[in-house]
């Protein structure tokens, strides 16, 4: 995935002229990814929070059962 500094480089090396090819490969993505992130016209979004484990409601008592050596 491309971060913003990828993009950032992405939207300088297309002002220059540079062909879409020679980006990917200067960047080590496929050419898909840079035509995808030209068209976008912006930075990516960054992602939501992570949810939390199914474990996490129980965290509490398994600690104290491994601290007890069960």
């Amino acid at each position: 995935m491309l971060g913003l500094e990828d993009f950032m480089t992405i939207q300088a090396l297309v002002k220059c002229g540079v062909y879409l090819c020679d980006i990917a490969e200067q960047l080590g993505v496929h050419p898909k990814t840079v035509s995808r992130a030209v068209r976008r016209g912006g930075p990516p979004a960054p992602r939501g929070a992570r949810r939390g484990s199914l474990v996490d409601a129980y965290r509490s008592g398994i600690d104290g059962l491994l601290a007890e050596g069960v």
